[in-house]
């Protein structure tokens, strides 16, 4: 782990659709991935204190609704498995540990400020999520002011690395600079001399955008178009007919649950998986967007 709370180094899972619009763990291969030594930075000095009462209680800040729900139940498994591993065994200082669950919504609500008041209210020693960087965000002010932890289990935003954050901001998701560098490595050995970037308008998104951009750019693949779109919008057919006129060798989706209709205009367009190389983020890979794909969601 970096000295600001994020981890400096992971292995990226590189997953393939097979038949069926569904992922074949069988093409699942692996990649390595490490930050330079420039980005390492010292340990980060907590800013703030408050006083506790010698119970552990934790907060949600997990997607039940909005665009990452479909992310949402296995994040929320995980600390619920957690807690309950942690209750099982003692608890913490001889007490069990409490969990206030809680949603996040995205950035098109105010689910996660109004979430997070009641849990602040609740007294939570430390903040599970968000899972959206933009949604972070909007809340990181306010949770790290008043002591309290927060810790995402799947931001990504590169404008985290360095928010002020009284050292109580915590990720076990590395920053974009990796992703984006392997992403963008994995495009350059498939062969493809061309591509167009399409990103969702939000901190994850423009951030992992530029990465990608920037490192294809530095081993000579032509970036023929980067479009910033609106996930909230109806359709889509302004964006795919850029692409259509830009002609790429390989397209890069860096989209949350719209993705599906993305894909689908695509290849109502005849520029789907089918025809081009096209490649997705950790924000869009999985079963759920054959599912949404295939029902036309």
């Amino acid at each position: 782990m970096n000295g600001n709370g994020e981890p400096l180094e992971a292995s990226y899972g590189i997953l393939q659709f097979g038949a069926g619009n569904r992922l074949d763990d069988s093409l699942t291969t692996y990649q390595l991935a490490k930050a330079p030594e420039s980005a390492v930075l010292p340990l980060s000095k907590t800013g703030v204190t408050r006083k506790g009462d010698g119970v552990l209680k934790i907060g949600g800040l997990l997607p039940e609704t909005g665009n990452l729900a479909f992310l949402g139940a296995p994040m929320i498994a995980g600390v619920e498995y957690a807690i309950d591993v942690l209750n099982k065994n003692g608890g913490i200082l001889g007490k069990p540990v409490e969990y206030s669950a809680g949603d996040s919504g995205d950035t098109s609500t105010d689910t996660a400020s109004v979430t997070v008041d009641r849990l602040l209210k609740e007294g939570v020693d430390a903040i599970i999520g968000a899972a959206s960087s933009g949604v972070s965000l909007t809340v990181i002010d306010k949770i790290t002011a008043a002591g309290v932890i927060q810790f995402s289990p799947a931001n990504t935003s590169p404008k985290l690395t360095s928010y002020a954050d009284n050292g109580l901001y915590f990720r076990n998701a590395p920053p974009d600079d990796l992703q984006g560098a392997v992403l963008a490595e994995v495009i350059v050995a498939d062969g493809n001399q061309s591509v167009y970037i399409l990103a969702l308008d939000d901190a994850y998104g423009t951030g992992l955008a530029n990465v990608v951009e920037e490192v294809l750019t530095a081993a000579g693949v032509e970036v023929k178009g980067k479009k910033i779109y609106d996930p909230k919008a109806t359709t889509f057919d302004a964006e795919v007919g850029e692409v259509v006129t830009a002609n790429p060798d390989a397209i890069v989706l860096i989209t949350f649950d719209e993705g599906s209709r993305i894909l689908r205009t695509m290849v109502e367009n005849g520029i789907g998986p089918k025809a081009k190389k096209v490649y997705g983020v950790d924000g869009n890979i999985g079963n759920a967007l054959g599912e949404n794909f295939d029902a036309g969601k």
